[in-house]
């Protein structure tokens, strides 16, 4: 810092950050400086508004760590009367509360009101295990039973507050009743007088106005705010904000505004500027998700303190599952009919173009097709029992796609009053008011939407859902698929049904996309499905470049055909089908244990590197494969993600004896395999590494790679064409992707 390093330099940021946080520097009765302590006198000392000791402050110069100060500081505070300490630099601040906890690095100062809300809390404060957990709670004018589960979470919260944890993550699978949960958590804290204020985060004001609606029935003693679009901060015990409002109002909070922060749907809130939001406050901090354990990021799990880096694995708070949740017969279990135009199957051909199934609604609308979908749904729920309606959720790819299939469904249902299906977008004329009509109302009975009901949308009625939107995205898919778990005694629900027009249920089976779900399959085909002809170079051209605007084909005419050329059925219920890959992998470990504590002969010549004859072996298989978790090689190598794995060598892993290869180190062995076979020139070699290096990156290696960096900035599809050549290429890149990439 130069000549700008001293202690007087110092205060003059820390003036600056009190005032910020509300405190009035020029009035002693709130802040007096250079205040007498034992063997010295405290840089600051904060006073409540009787003009009572609160806080000292140790002030040190820019180039101290303020920690430093913590020992002097302590004894001021103590020989003041102060119950707080803030050491500071002016540009890092720690907040310690010496008698209770550590100290925590803050970014802003707490204000007078935050550190007295503190001293009234603790003349209240009651241990939680003298809260009783209700058997009953308030909602929608009933009285409903809290689930065993829910106890079972708040007991587990319970015992981590009392163990001094201050951060917690809950995964819970759709339609288990989070916001019921952490609602009830919520009144625990407030009665047993470890919180006043709580943030609850949200990422879009539809979630944000369910949860205050369950809040104000809930949490009725205590009142609920929301905060969205740019309001102004308002008083609330509870605030229920949206994450773009409290992210662009920070400079309205302190760092101790709140006792409790909450982030609904977590694995979707902590990149970026919201990291920050959570980060900012020091409060006890829940993260709630229903994602499952595989495909929450790491990050997630280090923001609420949950990751084992010995382990490289998270350890949420509290799990449960939607196989548990089926199994206990707290969810719906569900079938999948799936379904696929010929357009959908093999593309189009339009006016001179090649388009592929990808390019559909994205690139091209093809009216004919989404026409024959909408038909081969309504004959196939004709032919359900009861015959009734069943509310509906339609998942299209544009508000274009959206409008219309909602045009073919009342034309299909003869709706004269085009009420039957609506549309449910960010376009629609007060969304929220229509997705409420949905969920109580006859009408309508479809609700077509694009982003607004595949994420946090709570409708225990729908029975349906149809997916005319592929998604890549394993986390978007479990969304998707929860909008129908819910349970619903209204109309005696037990079960529902996935329409899957966009191939995401067979998207998600593959073992690089859902290693934890292992779904029996039943298939009834319709006609055989041609294989496309055999493209020309340009054609291959066009196939790969990324087309900029929408073709439309004309409805009604000679292109605008299509039909449904194949069928399947796939069931899934309680019966084991569903293993959380977690939950797998740790039964697996254990069951073996198990097997070499029984001194099992076969288990034990695993154990000692002795080899087993096949006979052995098939006897070992048959034995671990039990009934409940299905232990087989196919079902290990994708809990483990080891396409090649041995049952001897998944034997060793549970005993700690052997460990795979990672993904980076299995891909380049069999990429340096692959190149020595084949005699590729140098520039292909390069080429070829670049896609490699990105797929363990992460990024999914289709015909888009190209263009995106770091393709894109080094010639992109034309560089890859002029190296290889279009046939060439094509051929290439199906070999890697069949003989490395997996």
């Amino acid at each position: 810092m130069g000549k700008f390093n001293k202690e007087t330099d110092a205060r003059i940021i820390i003036d600056r950050l009190l005032r910020e946080a509300g405190w009035d520097i020029e009035d002693k009765t709130q802040v007096s400086t250079e205040e007498a302590a034992s063997d010295g006198r405290a840089d600051y000392l904060l006073k409540d508004r009787r003009a009572r000791p609160l806080a000292v402050i140790e002030a040190k110069k820019f180039s101290k760590d303020p920690y430093v100060g913590k020992t002097q500081a302590q004894e001021y505070a103590e020989s003041i009367g102060a119950q707080f300490i803030f050491l500071s630099n002016g540009e890092a601040t720690y907040f310690w509360d010496y008698k209770k906890r550590p100290t925590q690095l803050i970014p802003a100062f707490y204000s007078q009101l935050d550190l007295e809300r503190i001293l009234t809390l603790r003349t209240i404060r009651k241990p939680l295990s003298e809260i009783l957990i209700p058997d009953t709670f308030p909602l929608e004018g009933q009285k409903l039973e809290l689930f065993p589960y829910h106890k079972e979470a708040i007991k587990t919260v319970d015992k981590a507050i009392e163990e001094g944890k201050r951060k917690f993550l809950i995964e819970m699978a759709t339609g288990t009743g989070k916001t019921i949960l952490i609602a009830l958590i919520m009144k625990r804290l407030f009665q047993a007088g470890l919180a006043q204020r709580v943030l609850f985060l949200v990422d879009r004001i539809e979630l944000g106005w369910q949860a205050k609606e369950k809040f104000d029935e809930i949490l009725d003693e205590w009142p609920t705010a929301l905060l969205y679009g740019g309001k102004r901060k308002q008083e609330g015990q509870i605030i229920v904000g949206t994450l773009p409002t409290i992210a662009s109002q920070l400079e309205n909070f302190t760092s101790g505004s709140f006792d409790l922060v909450v982030s609904d749907e977590s694995h979707r809130s902590i990149y970026n500027v919201y990291s920050s939001v959570i980060n900012y406050f020091d409060a006890y901090k829940i993260g709630l998700t229903a994602t499952p354990s595989p495909l929450i990021d790491r990050n997630t799990y280090k923001l609420f303190d949950c990751w084992n880096e010995r382990e490289q694995r998270g350890n949420p708070t509290f799990v449960y599952g939607i196989r548990r949740g089926i199994d206990e017969g707290y969810l719906a279990g569900y079938n999948i009919y799936r379904a696929k135009t010929k357009v959908t199957a093999e593309g189009i051909s339009y006016q001179g173009e090649d388009y592929d199934p990808q390019d559909l609604e994205r690139v091209i609308n093809v009216p004919a097709r989404n026409k024959a979908i909408v038909e081969e749904f309504k004959a196939e729920e004709d032919k359900r029992d009861p015959k009734r309606e069943r509310k509906t959720i339609v998942f299209a790819v544009t508000k274009k796609h959206a409008a219309q299939l909602t045009r073919f469904f009342n034309q299909v249902y003869n709706d004269p009053t085009e009420t039957y299906a609506q549309v449910i977008t960010t376009d629609t004329p007060d969304p929220t008011a229509l997705i409420k009509k949905f969920k109580r109302q006859d009408r309508p009975v479809i609700a077509v939407s694009v982003g607004m009901l595949d994420t946090g949308f709570d409708a225990p009625v729908v029975e349906n859902l149809v997916m005319v939107r592929p998604t890549k995205s394993a986390i978007l898919y479990q969304q998707m698929r929860g909008r129908g778990a819910r349970l619903s005694t209204k109309i005696g629900k037990t079960s529902f049904r996935i329409y899957d027009f966009a191939g995401n249920s067979e998207h998600f089976n593959d073992e690089s996309y859902n290693p934890y779900e292992q779904p029996q399959v039943r298939f009834r085909r319709g006609p055989a499905v041609a294989e496309p002809a055999e493209e020309k170079e340009e054609s291959f051209k066009q196939e790969l470049l990324k087309r900029r605007e929408i073709v439309q084909v004309t409805e009604g005419g000679p292109e605008d055909i299509d039909k449904i050329v194949e069928r399947a059925v796939i069931e899934v219920g309680p019966e084991g089908e569903k293993v959380d890959v977690r939950d797998y992998k740790t039964e697996w470990e254990e069951d073996i244990k198990k097997w070499v504590q029984k001194a099992d002969p076969l288990i034990l010549k695993v154990k000692n590197n002795e080899a087993l004859a096949e006979e052995e072996m098939r006897g070992l298989s048959e034995k671990l494969n039990s009934p409940e978790f299905y232990f087989n090689e196919a079902n290990l190598r994708l809990a483990y993600d080891q396409p090649d794995g041995t049952l001897s060598e998944f034997i060793k892993v549970a005993l700690g004896q052997y460990e795979f290869p990672t993904k980076e180190e299995r891909v380049g062995k069999a990429f340096d395999a692959w190149i020595i076979q084949n005699n590729f020139e140098p520039a292909q070699v390069s080429l070829l590494r670049m896609i490699k290096n990105q797929y363990v990156a992460g990024a999914q290696i289709d015909v888009g790679i190209f263009n995106k960096p770091p393709f894109s900035q080094q010639g992109g599809l034309d560089r890859a064409l002029k190296i290889f050549g279009a046939e060439k290429l094509k051929e290439t890149l199906g070999q890697l992707s069949s003989q490395v990439l997996r």
